[in-house]
């Protein structure tokens, strides 16, 4: 699984302490999750992003309000580091993006954020490619409403409007957020996303500065440069090698574990390490699948085929599972 800087978790500590309802300390929060609660005392340190997703969501049930997470994007200030700089000195949020995408890695090599849809209706996508959404879905709501508080706090709130999307059913949730975040805020949508206006690719930062964005991007690439191969985590090689299997015959732990030269209890051993399991990936990768087939319009019974369920009704009681919702009231929440 990936490090991640911890200063995101650090943030989520301090509005923690500040809630009235935290019936324990944001410490023990981390050790219900399996992280140190050294990570918050060292401005270096880094974490298993796993932990974090998990130390977000617990800090949900520990205060009884799915909000939390949305709330602390929503508090997100404008860190100092050479992304924010980079970000602030660009000349239009395009640019800014890319940028964003580029160096952002040193920082968390698994978010990943993406400028798509076209010119009339323009969106920032953000996903993980460790992480399913549907998993930990408040860190999701966590990351999003960042990304939201960072575009309005770089373009001096002139980007307008913006509508965020979320995967939830649940619209009582949206509508507290819509609030919080004084924005639009859907359910029902096909991942986490911000909803930009026409041609908000070209909008223009009002701090661009182009002589220091070139000396910023000269020491970022030597940054880059100097960086060692980090090696990926075997939670992204378990994933990406299921995600070259599927569809098809789902292959078992112990094949996957010989493909990647180990047995099956060290898999199990590193594994857990890493704060997670091979079924774990297996259910998030099957779940993310089964997402987009139902949304490219598979019937239900040819992706239980697809995915190698032993009939319809298993692969709806696994979805159910999964997501909290049957996949026939999945695909038409998507139409």
């Amino acid at each position: 699984m990936p490090r991640v800087s911890a200063y995101r978790l650090q943030h989520v500590a301090r509005v923690y302490a500040a809630e009235p309802d935290a019936r324990i300390p944001f410490r023990e929060v981390l050790e219900m999750v399996g992280a140190s609660a050294g990570v918050l005392d060292d401005p270096d340190a880094t974490v298993e992003l796993l932990h974090e997703a998990g130390a977000v969501d617990r800090a949900c049930r520990e205060l009884d309000d799915k909000s939390f997470a949305g709330r602390v994007g929503l508090a997100a200030g404008v860190p100092g580091t050479l992304v924010a700089y980079l970000v602030r000195a660009s000349d239009t949020v395009e640019e800014a993006l890319k940028l964003s995408q580029r160096f952002y890695a040193m920082q968390d090599p698994d978010l990943k954020l993406e400028l798509s849809g076209t010119e009339e209706a323009p969106k920032i996508t953000l996903s993980s490619g460790v992480i399913p959404a549907h998993q930990y879905p408040r860190h999701r709501e966590m990351l999003l409403c960042g990304l939201y508080r960072r575009t309005q706090q770089i373009t001096s709130g002139g980007l307008a409007p913006i509508v965020m999307e979320l995967e939830t059913d649940d619209l009582e949730h949206c509508r507290r957020l819509s609030k919080l975040a004084d924005c639009e805020v859907v359910g029902n949508c096909d991942g986490y996303a911000l909803r930009l206006p026409r041609g908000a690719g070209d909008f223009p930062i009002p701090t661009a500065d182009p002589a220091l964005l070139a000396h910023l991007r000269q020491h970022g690439e030597a940054q880059l440069s100097a960086r060692p191969a980090v090696a990926r985590s075997l939670s992204e090689r378990v994933t990406a090698f299921l995600a070259e299997r599927l569809p098809g015959r789902v292959p078992n732990g112990d094949t996957v574990a010989a493909e990647l030269g180990m047995t099956r209890r060290t898999m199990t051993r590193r594994l857990a390490a890493e704060g997670t399991s091979f079924k774990v990936l297996l259910d998030g990768t099957l779940c993310d699948l089964s997402k987009r087939f139902l949304r490219e319009g598979e019937s239900i019974a040819q992706i239980a085929f697809m995915l190698d369920f032993a009939d319809q009704a298993a692969f709806s009681v696994a979805f159910k599972r999964w997501t909290g919702d049957t996949p026939a009231r999945y695909r038409r929440s998507k139409r």
